[in-house]
C-alpha cells in the first residue's frame, strides 16, 4: 500500500495549522485517521489470550482500584488512589527509569536509572516500603517480569546489556549484549523471548531467553528513503504478534512546492520530515519475523497498553497528548476506535498540559494515563460514547523550578509555535535530549544532530558552523528552520533554561588501566589542542576539509552516546573517527602511528567521558 503524504498524515489531529495564506500553493490538506494500516493486518483470526501486564515495562501499573507510578522527573514512586490522589510515595532516585508491578507478590520492580540498582518496593493499600535492592550494569532503564514471576529482565542504556536476575535474590542468572540506546522491553506471554526497541538503531531486536541467548535483528523497514527511530514502547499481543512504536525520519528528499526553496526546512520540503508509525511484527515460517506497519496520530508515541481481555491497544503520544486506541488489535480486523482522547488543557506551552509517557488498564478496562509534565494520574473511561477523562492532582513536586519546567515541556511539545503545521518538537529530533542519528538536509548540507544532554552550558557559541553566539539565538534560528511562527523572549528563555539542567549522559563502564592509557594518547596526538578543558572543547572554528568552510569544535562529553560523527554524520563510529575514515581529515598527526590496542585504548578514554 502506497504510505500517504506526510503533510495529510499531520493536519487536523489536534496541531495548530498555519494561517491560509501561510500554507503551500497546490496542495490539498486532509484530516487524516488517528491510525491507518499501509498494508494487510497480520494478526489471528481470533483475539490472543490476555497476559499479564507485568510482561511489559511501563511507567504506570493499574494497583487495585489505583495506580502505581514511578515519576522520572522527581525520582518518586507513587501509589495513588481511585480519585487520583497520593496515598504512599517512596524515594527512588530522579530520571528513573520504567517499572514491573508483581499483582500476586505485590512487589514493584524499579529501574534506578542514575542509582544503577533495581529497587524492590512492597506495595500495601496505603503504603510502600523498600523490601530490597541490588546492583546492575550502568544505568538500568527497563524492567519486565517473564510470566513465571521468577526472572526479571532488566535493560541497561550505558552498559548495553540485557541482564536476567532471580526475582527473589537479585542473583544474576545471565547476561547478553544490546545494541545502543536501548529504550522498550516486553516479554512474550510464552516466556520463550524478549522484544528490546532502540532509540536511533532502526532497529528492535527478538532476544531467546534460553541458552545460547541468540538475537533476532529487525531491521523496521524503510520506505522512501526514511530512516526509523525512536523505539521507546513495545508489548506482545498474544505469543505470535508483538507491536513497537517509533517514529520515521526523512533526512532530505520530499515533495517541493515551486515556490520554496528545497533548503528552507528540515528534509528539503515543507511537508513535516517525521511521521509517526506502529510496526505489528508476526511470527512467519521457519520463525522469520514479519512486519506491516499503520501510520498513528500520537506524536512522539512513548508508551503503549494492551487490554486484552478486550483486545483493545493503546498508543500515547506525548508530543501531542493523544491517546490512540485500535480495536481488535491482534486480529486480522485491527481497525482504529472512532474516537481518541485528548488529554492536555490549556494553551502553549500550558501548566496542564499533559505530557503522556505511561499507560496503564484496570481490570475494568479503564485507562490510567501517567502525564510527565503534571506528575498525575489521568483516568479514562473508555465505554462512554466519547471517552471519560478524569484528571488526578499533582503527586510529587518536580525537582526543576518553574522556568525549567516551562523549558520541559515546550522541548517536548509539538506546536505551531516551534515548527510549521505543529508537526515537530526539540523532542523530535533531540530524543531523551540526546541524538537522533540522522543528519539532515540544512540549507543544502547534511548536518548531524548534536546530543544536547551536559553539552550546553559553557560550550558557546553554537550550531555546526559555529555562528550563534548564544544559546537562545541558537534557539531562535532552529525554531525558524522548523518553520515555527516563533517563540517569545520568555519561552526562549525557558527552553534555555531547561537546556543548562540537563545532565551528561551516563558514562559506559570501562577498564580504568585501559582508560588511563588512552588519556595519555589523547594528550600525545593532540587531541587536547582543540578538544581542551572540562568540557573537552576550545569553542573555536577550524577549517577541515567537508561540506562546511569551518566547523565548531563540538564538546567530547558524552561521545559515547553521539554517534555518527563529524558535522555531517560521515563517520559511524569511534574507530572510523580515529582511523581517519570519515569526511574530516588531519584531525590526527599522520606520525604518529598508532596500532591497534592503542587505537581501543584511545577510544576507551573517550567513550569515559
Amino acid at each position: 500500500m502506497r504510505r500517504p503524504s506526510i503533510a495529510i498524515l499531520l493536519v487536523g489531529l489536534g496541531f495548530a495549522a498555519l494561517p491560509a495564506e501561510a500554507m503551500p500553493h497546490d496542495h490539498e490538506f486532509t484530516p487524516p485517521a488517528p491510525f491507518q494500516l499501509l498494508a494487510p493486518a497480520i494478526g489471528g483470526v481470533r483475539a490472543a489470550d490476555p497476559a499479564p501486564a507485568y510482561l511489559t515495562a511501563a511507567r504506570i501499573a493499574a494497583v487495585g482500584d489505583g495506580a502505581l507510578a514511578i515519576d522520572a522527573d522527581s525520582g518518586a514512586l507513587v501509589l495513588a488512589g481511585a480519585d487520583g490522589a497520593a496515598r504512599a510515595r517512596l524515594a527512588i532516585g530522579h530520571d528513573a527509569g520504567l517499572l514491573a508491578y508483581d499483582p500476586v507478590a505485590r512487589v514493584a520492580y524499579v529501574a534506578d536509572r542514575r542509582g544503577d540498582r533495581v529497587v524492590v518496593a512492597s506495595v500495601g493499600d496505603d503504603r510502600l516500603a523498600l523490601a530490597r535492592s541490588w546492583k546492575t550494569p550502568a544505568e538500568p532503564y527497563a524492567v519486565a517480569l517473564a510470566p513465571d514471576r521468577t526472572t526479571l529482565l532488566v535493560a541497561t542504556i550505558a552498559d548495553r546489556a540485557l541482564v536476567a536476575y532471580d526475582a527473589a535474590t537479585g542473583r544474576e542468572r545471565w547476561r547478553a549484549p544490546l545494541a545502543a540506546e536501548p529504550r522498550g522491553l516486553a516479554i512474550a506471554p510464552r516466556g520463550d523471548r524478549a522484544l528490546i526497541g532502540y532509540l536511533a538503531t532502526g532497529t528492535v531486536d527478538e532476544l531467546a531467553l534460553a541458552a545460547p541467548h541468540a538475537a533476532t535483528h529487525v531491521a523496521l523497514e524503510a520506505a522512501d528513503g526514511t530512516v526509523a527511530r525512536g523505539a521507546f514502547a513495545a508489548t506482545f499481543l498474544g505469543d505470535d504478534l508483538a507491536v513497537t512504536s517509533f517514529q520515521r525520519d526523512r533526512p532530505s528528499g520530499g515533495e517541493f512546492d515551486e515556490e520554496e526553496s528545497t533548503d528552507d526546512r528540515y528534509g528539503g520540503s515543507f511537508n513535516p520530515p517525521i511521521t509517526y508509525d506502529l510496526a505489528f511484527l508476526g511470527r512467519g515460517r521457519a520463525d522469520t519475523v514479519r512486519e506491516i506497519d499503520a501510520v498513528i496520530g500520537a506524536q512522539q508515541p512513548r508508551a503503549i497498553a494492551w487490554d486484552g481481555a478486550r483486545d483493545m491497544l493503546y498508543i500515547a503520544g506525548l508530543g501531542n497528548d493523544l491517546v490512540v486506541r485500535v480495536e481488535h488489535a491482534s486480529t486480522l480486523d485491527v481497525a482504529a476506535f472512532p474516537e481518541i482522547a485528548l488529554l492536555g488543557k490549556g494553551t502553549f506551552p500550558g501548566p496542564d498540559r499533559c505530557g503522556p509517557d505511561g499507560l496503564a488498564v484496570t481490570p475494568g478496562g479503564e485507562l490510567l494515563v501517567w502525564c510527565s509534565f503534571t506528575r498525575s494520574v489521568v483516568r479514562v473511561d473508555p465505554s462512554a460514547k466519547k471517552p471519560l477523562v478524569a484528571h488526578g492532582p499533582a503527586l510529587t513536586d518536580s525537582v526543576l523550578d518553574d522556568e525549567q519546567h516551562t523549558g520541559y515541556v515546550i522541548f517536548h511539545t509539538a506546536d505551531a509555535n516551534v515548527s510549521g503545521l505543529g508537526a515537530l518538537a526539540c523532542a523530535s529530533c533531540h530524543l531523551d535530549g540526546r541524538t537522533d542519528g540522522v543528519s539532515w538536509l540544512i540549507h543544502g548540507h547534511p548536518l548531524n544532530t548534536p546530543l544536547l544532554s551536559g553539552r550546553v552550558v559553557g560550550t558557546a557559541p553554537f550550531k555546526w558552523d559555529g555562528t550563534a553566539a548564544d544559546l537562545q539565538t541558537s534557539l531562535a534560528q532552529t525554531v525558524e528552520r522548523l518553520g515555527g511562527s516563533g517563540l517569545a523572549k520568555r519561552h526562549l528563555a525557558a527552553l534555555s533554561a531547561y537546556l543548562e539542567s540537563m545532565a551528561p549522559v551516563r558514562a559506559p563502564s570501562r577498564v580504568p588501566d585501559q582508560v588511563a592509557r588512552g588519556r595519555a594518547l589523547f594528550d600525545a596526538s593532540g587531541c587536547a589542542s582543540c578538544h581542551e578543558g572540562a568540557l573537552y572543547t576550545d569553542g573555536a572554528q577550524h577549517a577541515f576539509a567537508g561540506t562546511l568552510t569551518r566547523t565548531d569544535t563540538p564538546s567530547l562529553i558524552g561521545v559515547a552516546a553521539s554517534a555518527p560523527y563529524f558535522h555531517d554524520g560521515s563517520a559511524a563510529t569511534l574507530d572510523v573517527v580515529l582511523r581517519d575514515r570519515g569526511s574530516v581529515h588531519g584531525m590526527l598527526s599522520p606520525s604518529l602511528a598508532l596500532s591497534n590496542d592503542q587505537l581501543a585504548d584511545l577510544r576507551a578514554f573517550l567513550e569515559s567521558l
